[in-house]
């Protein structure tokens, strides 16, 4: 696989910044997620003298490109300011799927109140975001099926009387900004169905805890398979040796991400067909998706696999001369390890050893190649006075990258979930 395959050709990107924020349900599982969305000048969007219609067309253009990585069935929140409420503009998208969170800043007036009734009654699902207790927001109390409250900051009786408050209404109750397990737990107990913070990415340590010794294994053959030096053949032979993974490979080359006219039927013929950097990521994919595929790990993989493939497309695009695009394919896809394993990540690096900055931007030093993970992490978030000044200080092209981010997405999710959708087409 040479450099000219980092940007796929039959997709076609806007230059669309999309941040994804995952919700989660009461059993920790992922049950949707809300997107934030920043053009990056596009053309199509700044022909448009009237500001609402070109975030109308960001949102409805984001829209259709983000679901092409989310898997079926998932709700997705999007974001809508007044003016977009009162001309409908919600009714671009899909009331299957599509929640319509109503910011905090939408004041609760006659008008906003007969469009949300019509959104409403056109089958939409309404959230209320931030809601702490303040006066006159009954009618949109009445109106929502979602009611979200930030739970960052904020005194936990104040939080219990919300909470209490809010039973008298018929909906369900999202609690956001979870950043650790008290407050996850406060949140269950006063009747929140719903989750969503950074608590959900980041390691819960737990003392005592010691480094399963099959992932341990694991971790190893990952990093003897990303040696320079490794040959295919080898690569093929360590799978061979595990027959979870054969099997694994099989369905996978002969899965809907490829397109070959017969099956292939041997561990050898498919190494050779998919070449050396295809099998080497496809091997050490395969064994950090052995490390847990549920709950919240479910989308830390996704976010590690996004992050791999998106770093490796700008080390090209930034001629990365100290670290190849397979080094910063590494980087990305360890980003989470801590998160995943539930434990330090030095504790991880002890058995992994790597390049000495490498280690350092894991561990959260803030050196150079930090940086790169910082950024990854700004466009999840939708921090978007970071990432633009993250683009500067790596003088890439903003069009460009936001482009890559979402043929990052789009390749994670093929390379996560094309084998499923090939067993099961409902995934799709």
């Amino acid at each position: 696989m040479d450099q000219a395959s980092l940007t796929p050709p039959k997709t076609t990107y806007l230059p669309i910044f999309i941040g994804r924020q995952t919700i989660y349900d009461n059993r920790l599982n992922v049950w949707g997620y809300e997107l934030l969305f920043r053009s990056s000048g596009n053309d199509n969007v700044a022909q448009f003298s009237d500001p609402e219609q070109a975030t109308a067309m960001v949102i409805t253009e984001g829209f259709s490109m983000a679901t092409e990585s989310i898997p079926k069935g998932r709700k997705i929140f999007i974001n809508y300011p007044t003016g977009l409420l009162l001309k409908n503009a919600p009714l671009a998208l899909p009331k299957e799927n599509c929640v319509i969170e109503v910011l905090e800043t939408v004041k609760p007036n006659p008008e906003i109140i007969a469009s949300l009734s019509t959104l409403k009654d056109n089958g939409y699902t309404i959230a209320l975001d931030d809601y702490v207790g303040q006066p006159g927001y009954d009618p949109l109390l009445e109106l929502a099926d979602i009611i979200k409250v930030e739970f960052l900051g904020r005194p936990w009786t104040e939080l219990i009387k919300i909470g209490q408050k809010l039973h008298k209404y018929r909906c369900l109750l999202l609690a956001e900004k979870v950043e650790n397990r008290p407050t996850l737990e406060l949140a269950a107990s006063l009747g929140f169905s719903y989750f969503q913070g950074f608590f959900f990415s980041r390691p819960e340590i737990i003392t005592g805890r010691t480094i399963p010794t099959a992932v341990v294994n694991r971790i190893r053959l990952i990093h003897e398979i990303n040696a320079k030096d490794f040959e295919v053949s080898q690569v093929a032979k360590i799978i061979s040796q595990d027959p979870g993974l054969s099997f694994r490979l099989l369905k996978h080359i002969n899965s809907v991400f490829y397109s070959f006219r017969h099956n292939v039927r041997s561990i050898s013929q498919a190494v050779t067909l998919m070449g050396s950097r295809a099998i080497k990521q496809w091997a050490m994919l395969s064994m950090l998706a052995d490390i847990g595929s549920e709950g919240k790990n479910q989308e830390l993989l996704f976010s590690s696999v996004h992050r791999a493939r998106f770093l490796e497309i700008l080390a090209v695009e930034a001629n990365q001369r100290k670290h190849d695009p397979d080094t910063m394919f590494l980087l990305g896809l360890f980003s989470n390890l801590d998160a995943m394993l539930n434990l330090p990540m030095e504790d991880i690096l002890i058995h992994l050893p790597l390049e000495k900055d490498i280690g350092a931007a894991l561990r959260g030093e803030d050196n150079f190649m930090r940086q790169w993970i910082k950024m990854t992490i700004a466009v999840e978030r939708g921090d978007w006075t970071s990432v633009v000044s993250m683009i500067d200080f790596f003088r890439l092209d903003e069009q460009k990258t936001a482009m890559n981010h979402l043929r990052a997405a789009d390749w994670a999710y093929k390379m996560l979930f094309a084998q499923q959708a090939t067993e099961n087409p409902s995934l799709k």
